[in-house]
């Protein structure tokens, strides 16, 4: 399956979306659907450095590779799921979004191109 493939059954499948995008760990966008004009660069880049952060306290807690993790703001809900240790996808939803919803199909989207991007 293509990445925009898997990126648009995201965004249909989960009620809230308005972006969905595949990153790589250095925060450049591989592919991208941004129906509600959210700032996908600048937050691909902040959040890679998150999980650089991340990886790096990681290594004194020793609590394992980063799987996911999710920032809730007024504005937006993002999760950021691995793919692979090197690519995550991206998921920003409204508040209200469907957090359970959100979080199978990022589980889904990591099946369907973990063998692709490794």
């Amino acid at each position: 399956m293509s990445f925009r493939g898997v990126l648009d059954g995201i965004r249909e499948r989960v009620d809230g979306t308005l972006a969905v995008s595949l990153i790589g760990l250095d925060g450049i966008t591989i592919d991208f659907i941004n129906p509600g004009s959210v700032p996908l660069d600048v937050m691909g880049a902040e959040f890679s450095g998150f999980i650089k952060s991340i990886r790096l306290s990681n290594t004194e807690l020793n609590t394992g590779q980063v799987l996911q993790f999710s920032l809730v703001t007024e504005k937006y809900t993002a999760f950021v799921s691995a793919i692979t240790p090197d690519y995550y996808v991206v998921l920003v939803t409204t508040p209200d979004g469907n957090y359970g919803r959100a979080r199978f199909e990022l589980a889904r989207a990591k099946q369907l191109l973990g063998e692709e991007l490794s």
